[in-house]
């Protein structure tokens, strides 16, 4: 892409990413329809949003999942999902105890740690999930995967956007919780060990991401890879073709389960 276009998409992203900053502070809690209309056969979703960003960044592709029969769920604890991916991992195993437990979304202060979830899981013997995720939340999604799945609670995950090979765009930015998106890091290295998850991923990536740069993009090896004409990596939230895209998805996810296929 030449450089005048990429600056006009870079612009243009960034009127998303504010109009998401702006929902963050206008929905603090879900929609009651969240998880009051649901229908038969429709399985759980989890909306799990990227760095800096509340559930609510999320909102309006959580209400066409809703608005499907499907009861969404999100986690408060994650606040702006600041916490390294593997707590956030275990905030979101913990989470999955209470809410569906309780039928409710206000999430009790836990500990940070593996053990919280792991004890959460088993515990509940819960079934059946989906994870939605964007960014840096389908990294939180294949990790939860990769460490905290072995009773294939979840189902699988369609990612939006999510640099699972890291982006080098974190070495410029002198952040510790974005350092884990280095294409170099730890938690990416530790990631890409697992391909034998890959299967149970949809990642739908931009034609062009502006915030992962890195050769792959999104493409996920072993995944189903959904290229859109989408150009901006928080804009792909907002696009009503990719709602669709992720409602089809999440139904393939649960069809493959049911039909036992990979």
């Amino acid at each position: 892409m030449i450089f005048h276009k990429k600056v006009s998409a870079w612009l243009s992203d960034y009127k998303y990413m504010f109009r998401g900053a702006v929902e963050g502070l206008i929905y603090r809690k879900p929609p009651e329809h969240y998880l009051n209309y649901t229908a038969e056969g429709r399985v759980p979703v989890i909306l799990i949003p990227g760095i800096l960003g509340k559930w609510s960044f999320m909102k309006s592709l959580g209400d066409k999942i809703s608005l499907h029969g499907h009861p969404v769920y999100v986690v408060p604890e994650l606040g702006y999902n600041v916490f390294s991916i593997p707590s956030s991992a275990r905030i979101i195993r913990a989470s999955l105890k209470h809410i569906f437990s309780k039928r409710g979304h206000i999430v009790p202060r836990l500990e940070k740690g593996t053990e919280v979830i792991k004890r959460f899981i088993e515990a509940n013997s819960l079934k059946g999930v989906v994870f939605v995720a964007h960014s840096k939340g389908g990294l939180i999604g294949k990790y939860f995967l990769a460490h905290y799945n072995k009773d294939n609670e979840v189902l699988g995950m369609v990612a939006i956007a999510t640099p699972f090979s890291g982006s080098a765009m974190a070495k410029l930015l002198p952040f510790d919780t974005l350092k884990e998106l280095d294409n170099d890091s730890k938690i990416i290295r530790d990631l890409e060990k697992h391909q034998d998850i890959n299967h149970k991923i949809i990642s739908i990536r931009p034609k062009y991401d502006n915030h992962v740069w890195a050769e792959k993009g999104s493409f996920l090896e072993g995944a189903e890879n959904i290229e859109v004409p989408v150009k901006g990596h928080h804009k792909i939230i907002f696009d009503k073709n990719v709602q669709k895209i992720v409602l089809e998805s999440v139904e393939k996810l649960t069809l493959r389960h049911r039909s036992g296929q990979r």
